[in-house]
């Protein structure tokens, strides 16, 4: 394989190509991971060449992505802690050329906190115990630990070079940070000190999906790019990459089953979804989904896989004692996100091209009417569900503002407005 130009974003070839001209026709967004790499990669790439940058700023506009100025009072006052059991949404945020920050919100209120200086990130990842979020400063291959009690930043950990992924293990004790040339930086949260790189073989040149990690927390499964058709188990117990799996066609999310028994990869340009069995290490016969598929979201009881389709407007339902794919559920324009309620009853969809967020039941696989988010709040771009699964909130990168959506009326309430270019997620109790 040629070596792809590092100043560029890159995701093999014709799949890219063809998604960039949909985008510069005016077409609907259909190849979100394009988008992806251009809203991370290209932030990660100012320090190589500012040209390449340049070079792209019209596709990044035509898909959404470019956001007004940040606005409002900045400050990196500490504020004071939630009472126990209260949850807070944290969301990442920056301005264009600007610094970066994380804003809490309180989801007693709706009203976000004083902002905390973390840097430039679109990268977060919050301990099960939601006692600290790290947040991935990629200017300085850094990682932020953030106290949730104080709402204070500690001091940066240096991971390898443009880190752009980070994941926890479930007992809270080991992050796992994914940099560009497939490097997995280990990091132990008790001390919040770095361990010796993995390097990862085959090695990836470039942006990759997400590691995802086994419930046990003994293997993390990681993609080398988004142009490698392998997955690689790395064992936590020794830090050492395993034997490749070969798929047929490259993941761009990883997904595993409640029970540790399966790994699914999604992969975008192929539009399919592939199973691999744990136990034995092995892959099976890909699954036909719809166009474009972006992401995954399994059931808590873990029977159903739903699979959001950007290019074809669906979700399709897999059921996972089968492996086999359901019909199609029909949602909004540009469907990017999923996420579902905690008891498992309503999956919630945000649709990028028609600023709406579509139900769907999970018992009769039945999409509700769209939720509206408003005609000033529109692109949502992310989504998380409170523990208790009352409230979901949606970002809305484009607009500067997260929404707030009551689950048992389906209501968007006021949204909460944060200006700058609000990106990742997380939820804390």
């Amino acid at each position: 394989m040629t070596k792809p130009d590092m100043n560029e974003p890159y995701l093999n070839g014709t799949a890219l190509r063809a998604m960039l001209e949909h985008a510069v026709a005016g077409e609907p967004l259909i190849g979100p991971v394009a988008q992806n790499a251009l809203l991370a990669g290209l932030k990660r790439r100012r320090r190589r060449r500012t040209s390449g940058i340049v070079a792209c700023a019209g596709v990044v506009a035509v898909v959404s992505v470019i956001v007004p100025t940040l606005t409002g009072a900045r400050s990196t006052t500490p504020t004071p802690a939630t009472s126990a059991g209260t949850p807070t949404v944290y969301v990442t945020n920056t301005a264009p050329g600007g610094p970066g920050w994380l804003i809490p919100i309180s989801t007693a209120t709706n009203t976000a906190g004083p902002r905390i200086k973390v840097g430039n990130s679109d990268a977060i990842a919050a301990t099960p115990n939601g006692k600290t979020i790290y947040v991935l400063d990629e200017r300085s291959d850094t990682v932020i630990p953030v106290s949730t009690a104080t709402n204070t930043a500690g001091a940066p950990i240096k991971v390898a070079d443009y880190p752009f992924a980070i994941t926890i293990t479930p007992d809270g004790k080991i992050a796992y940070v994914l940099s560009e040339n497939s490097q997995l930086t280990p990091i132990m949260t008790a001390t919040n000190t770095a361990g010796r790189p993995i390097a990862i073989n085959p090695a990836g040149y470039n942006l990759a999906a997400s590691p995802a990690i086994t419930p046990d927390g003994k293997t993390i499964y990681i993609s080398p790019s988004v142009q490698s058709d392998v997955l690689v188990p790395v064992k936590a117990a020794t830090d050492t990459a395993g034997k490749p799996i070969r798929l047929r066609a490259a993941p761009t999310v990883i997904a595993i089953t409640p029970d540790g028994k399966t790994v699914y990869t999604v992969s975008e340009p192929s539009g399919t979804v592939t199973p691999i069995d744990i136990a034995t290490g092995t892959a099976g016969p890909p699954i036909k989904v719809g166009q474009y598929p972006v992401d995954i979201a399994i059931t808590p009881d873990g029977k159903t896989a739903y699979v959001v389709n950007s290019g074809s407007n669906t979700v399709t339902p897999i059921d996972i004692a089968t492996d086999k794919a359901g019909p199609p559920i029909k949602v909004g324009l540009s469907p990017f996100k999923i996420a579902i309620t905690p008891d498992g009853k309503t999956a919630y969809v945000i649709n990028n091209g028609s600023s709406t967020v579509t139900p769907i039941d999970t018992a009769t696989n039945t999409a509700a009417p769209p939720i509206k988010l408003g005609e000033n709040w529109g692109n949502p771009s992310a989504i998380a569900i409170t523990p208790d699964g009352q409230t979901a909130y949606v970002v809305c990168s484009a607009s500067g503002a997260i929404i707030p959506i009551a689950t048992a009326t389906n209501t968007a309430g006021p949204p909460i407005k944060v200006g700058g270019s609000p990106y990742a997620i997380v939820i804390t109790s």
